[in-house]
């Protein structure tokens, strides 16, 4: 056997990725009447609602440990031993990723009947051995939880360490990108990176689909890796020896979205959703043989343009109106023009609603092949979508050439666009995951073998059929070109495409060896990412006015996009990313009452060059500037990240516990960043823009199809060629490392009188490898800039004059680490929870927490990771550690559940508080918040820099330098002082330059309710269910207007410096007027059969 063992070991030879746990683990030791180890006692654990069994013998030290085991239960663990009284523990129930401690102490007798001994509590933290910050979610508590969006965020939000922003959850330390999400261990992130942490909005799986979810803050085990902030499992629920069949309806609209807040009243446009879903589990043979599915049907209804056409030339338009400038007989006129010739129709301008069907389909089937072997397959795809306005954007045109989007744009009151020329963003998500338990040996040799599949694939389609985009202007009152009407597609529709596909295959050896469980693995992980993106990909003109439009003259600007091939077809960039990983880890029961956990990962990520996607304008011009490459890619590099754990039962009672651990974790980049290095190249893609000259000859006719377009404007004469270097392409560099953290916590739990646990823990990471994107091509200005009033030169960056051969400035974004700038996370929670055996349980915490980055790591695309939340005293291009934005410094929780059970039925509540520190910014929310400047230049606000970043840190002035800083007037420097004397942060940090995310947002306060109510039915014997269910988000807010309501704060960007002169803007805080602010709920009815 030991031969056989080494053999498997073998089978290692290099496959590897993000291993996840999908099981969960009892082990414990068997003793008799005086203490003392009983060798070859049978353990036998029978999961109750399958029949499912898995058995072990115990060692010569009375050990005995189980893997692999079923998530939940109940389990019934009987014990027994040739001459000893059995002893049957039944209704445990075991959490995901976590092995329950049971021992059992065996009498002598000649009984034949067993001890039947009840469980303390089902998931009581005090029985599992874990060592690092774990939140264990079971499926009774996922069913009581409101939640109106029913998103796995609103569960993940139980975890202490975790807040909530606009994009998603951030959970220990890490953003919302920086967690690592699994279901029965297939990737549930949102890899590409655009938009929130999950993929398909945010809902990739039913909720009524899954079983559990366990988020894990500090994991010590080493199968858990791929994020800096959390590990998020989940497993999908089984088929089980009883039928059982539901059916339910979930409803929402704007009739059930409150409109009140303290400071006025919402307009609420058209808005329904109904979700008709059913799940079904069923033997297919019993004890053998299971199969769960569960489908849902959406039916979305929103509001199109909610702006109006004038009924007259007469009537007033913009201000407070809801009418644009555009009138209903001209854009009536053009409906029938472009139907009439063109047979086209752009849709209704006004009045209109759009309709976004989507549904959510998951099956699984779990096979016990034996007692030793046990096979589950699931199979889950969402496909969903929602409706965008067209973009305001005329990229790549000159504003200057056509018109100013920001005044007299798509979005403006001086134009309508049609219907048709909205867009749909696909949102779907497919994902497969097999694995394969196998045990040898009485269980003491075990082996896991798991593959998974990902696919995020999220095309645009859209409505009325392929046309280009079409600008009609007429000028505005003052004279200046404006835009009247737009049709035809999105500029940026055709052609788009974002998509990731993920494979992950894992083998899992583990064997108890005496008093250690040894466990190694090899994982392998394949991930392309394919990005589609074409301005003017469809054809886009711009005509001066509808006569021109009508009577075919020039247009006055068009743009194509294509492939830069001899077909002219469109090119999509790809980038392919690969990871091996191997890990060994040794878990050691020094004794009964202290467990350490010992492992190492290695972890090799491979970029394999990308074929064609050097650009040589960009490799001559950059020779002498560093030597860079659009095809650069990073080197093949090992880390290592070692992890110690252990758990301490202090006294033997497993009433008090000591725990803890240290190790490393990588982390990875959204793959949208890394594509674009492939995307922005300027190798496989081009296009031609042209503007009309004094005799309009050198402009093609207009065309819907873009062939047509191609030739009249390349006479068939286009060749694929080297182009001229993008002036903004990004390049990564050659040392990059992912991202990693060494991450230590030490908690105590205690078990308190009156059955309640208390948990303290505390969390500390020590980020490393951080990574920034900085712009090249620039130079520091000798001596910097020095303003006012401030005690020291700021860096000030000037253009190094790197030109492309087209004579265009080129400053590419540089994705590399950070040198020796690296950030922590620290926090401190307590939690106290019990459960009373008449169905009431509740959990209550509170964190404190302080968190500094390099970056916030915001943004959909490497420009905006370079200039959004960069606050800095020197600018972006200077890594600085500021305060992570999402991360409350004070977070308090209370979650209570309820069901009241009686003869006909059940009552059911649900009640979540949650109170931290958070408050908007426009339209997105954070924990803390930065005071900036900025130099006026032209109707631009540019840092003082001059680096093409964000706006600067203020220098918080004493009262002396400030009376000595030129200001546009005393009152106004007067009204300065006020508000740093006034303000919590300022007034703290007079003579400082302040910190990035240094103010702290207000508390803000959500409490969320459900109820709902179980009718029971009684049919043919058997008792089905019917439940009425209610969830209201923000119940405070349908009591009292002034209640849950959110801050937000007008401008941070508080001081302008502009021709030798400061102003001071000041900031001023009111209620969101959004439905943030307001209640909103969702009605459910569920009829279940069995």
């Amino acid at each position: 056997m030991k031969k056989f063992f080494l053999l498997m070991l073998s089978v290692f030879a290099f496959c590897a990725a993000d291993a996840q746990v999908t099981t969960s683990g009892m082990n414990g030791t068997v003793t008799d009447a005086d203490g003392q180890p009983l060798a070859g006692a049978t353990v036998i654990a029978v999961h109750t609602p399958s029949g499912t069994q898995y058995g072990a013998v115990s060692d010569k030290n009375g050990g005995y440990n189980l893997q692999g085991l079923r998530t939940g239960g109940p389990y019934t663990v009987t014990f027994s031993f040739v001459g000893c009284q059995s002893v049957e523990f039944p209704g445990l129930m075991l959490s995901l990723g976590q092995t329950l401690k049971r021992d059992a102490f065996l009498k002598d007798s000649q009984q034949l009947e067993a001890v039947v001994i009840t469980a303390d509590g089902k998931n009581s933290s005090m029985n599992v051995n874990r060592a690092g910050a774990v939140t264990s979610i079971s499926n009774e508590q996922i069913e009581l939880m409101p939640t109106v969006n029913r998103s796995m965020n609103d569960i993940m939000r139980l975890t202490p360490q975790a807040s909530s922003t606009t994009s998603g959850l951030a959970i220990g330390g890490g953003n919302y990108r920086q967690s690592y999400v699994t279901v029965d261990g297939a990737a549930f992130n949102n890899m590409f990176g655009i938009g929130g942490n999950l993929p398909a909005g945010g809902s990739p799986i039913s909720l009524d689909a899954l079983e559990q979810v366990s988020v894990s803050i500090t994991p010590f085990d080493v199968r858990q890796s791929g994020f800096t902030g959390g590990a998020i499992n989940a497993v999908t629920k089984s088929g089980t020896n009883d039928l059982k069949v539901s059916a339910y309806l979930y409803s929402k609209s704007d009739q059930l979205q409150g409109d009140k807040y303290d400071g006025g009243k919402l307009s609420l446009s058209e808005m329904r959703n109904n979700t008709l879903g059913f799940s079904v589990g069923a033997p297919i043979v019993r004890n053998k043989l299971f199969v769960f599915a569960n489908f849902e049907r959406e039916w979305n209804t929103t509001p199109g343009n909610s702006r109006l056409a004038r009924t007259s030339e007469s009537q007033d338009f913009g201000k407070a109106l809801q009418y644009n400038r555009p009138t209903t007989a001209k854009l009536d006129e053009m409906s029938r023009f472009l139907i009439d010739n063109y047979g086209y129709n752009p849709g209704a301008y006004q009045n209109y609603s759009v309709k976004t069907p989507g549904y959510k389909l998951m099956a699984r089937v779990d096979w016990n092949i034996n007692r030793n072997h046990a096979l589950n397959v699931r199979f889950s795809r969402t496909q969903n979508k929602y409706s965008s306005a067209p973009s305001s954007s005329i990229s790549p045109l000159n504003a200057g050439k056509v018109y100013d989007k920001d005044v007299y744009g798509r979005t403006s009151v001086y134009a309508m666009y049609f219907g048709n020329s909205r867009y749909y963003q696909e949102q779907n998500f497919t994902s497969v995951a097999a694995e394969l338990n196998s045990r040898f040996m009485d269980s003491r040799l075990t082996n896991t073998l798991r593959y998974t599949y990902s696919h995020q694939y999220e095309p645009r389609s859209y409505d009325g059929g392929i046309f280009p985009t079409v600008d009609i202007l007429e000028p505005a009152e003052n004279g200046a070109s404006a835009l009247y009407a737009s049709f035809g597609l999105d500029p940026f529709t055709e052609g788009n495409l974002r998509e990731v596909s993920t494979h992950i295959l894992t083998d899992e050896i583990g064997y108890t060896l005496g008093k250690h469980r040894l466990v190694a693995g090899l994982q392998f992980e394949h991930n392309l990412t394919t990005n589609g993106y074409l301005q003017g990909g469809a054809g886009y003109y711009v005509y001066e006015s509808w006569d021109d439009f009508k009577n075919d003259k020039a247009p006055l600007a068009f743009r194509i996009a294509h492939g830069n091939n001899d077909a002219l077809s469109q090119a999509f960039p790809q980038f392919s990313h690969m990871q091996y990983s191997v890990y060994l880890q040794d878990e050691i029961n020094v004794s009964e009452r202290f467990k350490a956990t010992v492992g190492v990962r290695f972890e090799v990520p491979v970029y394999p060059s990308i074929s064609g996607n050097e650009n040589k304008d960009f490799t001559e011009i950059f020779a002498d500037h560093g030597g860079y490459k659009t095809s650069d890619m990073p080197k093949a590099r090992l880390s290592v990240a070692p992890r110690v754990g252990f758990n301490w039962d202090m006294t033997g009672e497993r009433k008090y516990i000591l725990r803890g651990g240290t190790g490393v974790f990588n982390g990875r980049l959204p793959f949208v960043w890394l594509v674009s290095v492939a995307g922005n190249s300027n190798t496989i893609q081009n296009g031609l823009t042209l503007y009309r000259n004094e005799k309009g000859d050198n402009m093609p006719k207009f065309h819907t199809n873009v062939k047509d377009m191609l030739e009249d404007v390349y006479k068939g004469t286009y060749k694929g060629h080297d182009l001229a270097a993008n002036t903004q392409p990004t390049i990564l560099d050659k040392n990059l490392k992912m991202p990693s953290t060494w991450k230590s916590s030490l908690a105590l739990d205690l078990k308190l009188p009156g059955d309640v646990n208390l948990n303290i823990e505390g969390i500390y990471n020590k980020d490393f490898n951080s990574v920034t994107v900085t712009k090249l091509g620039m130079v520091e200005k000798e001596g910097g800039i020095r303003l006012p009033g401030e005690p020291e030169a700021r860096t000030y960056w000037e253009s190094g004059n790197i030109r492309n051969k087209d004579g265009e400035t080129v400053n590419p974004y540089l994705i590399n680490n950070t040198d020796d700038v690296d950030g922590y996370y620290a926090s401190v929670s307590a939690q106290v929870s019990k459960t009373w055996g008449f169905g009431l349980s509740l959990t209550a915490a509170y964190t404190y927490s302080s968190a500094k980055n390099v970056i916030d790591g915001i943004g959909d695309q490497v420009t905006s990771a370079f200039s959004t939340n960069t606050f800095n005293k020197n600018g972006s291009n200077v890594p600085e550690l500021g305060y992570a934005s999402y991360v409350s410094p004070h977070r308090i929780l209370l979650n209570v559940g309820y069901r009241l059970a009686h003869k006909s039925g059940a009552s059911n509540f649900g009640l979540y508080y949650e109170a931290f520190r958070q408050g908007y910014i426009g339209s997105y929310s954070y924990s803390r918040y930065s005071y900036t400047m900025y130099v006026q230049s032209g109707k631009y606000q540019n840092p003082v820099t001059n680096d093409r970043g964000a706006v600067n840190l203020i220098y918080i002035p004493t009262r002396e330098e400030l009376d000595g800083m030129p200001f546009t007037s005393d009152e106004n420097r007067e009204e300065y002082w006020k508000f740093i004397r006034n303000d919590d942060y300022l007034s703290k940090h007079t003579g400082e330059y302040s910190k990035r995310g240094g103010a702290v947002m207000p508390w803000q306060h959500m409490l969320n309710f459900r109820f709902s109510q179980d009718f029971y039915v009684n049919v043919k014997g058997r008792r089905n269910t019917i439940s009425l269910g209610l969830d209201v988000n923000n119940i405070a807010n349908m009591l009292n207007r002034d209640w849950g309501n959110v801050k937000r704060i007008s401008t941070t960007n508080i001081l302008k410096y502009e021709n030798g002169a400061y102003t001071f803007n000041k900031p001023t805080w009111s209620k969101y007027a959004g439905t943030i602010s307001t209640w909103s709920a969702m009605f459910s009815i569920r009829y279940t059969f069995n």
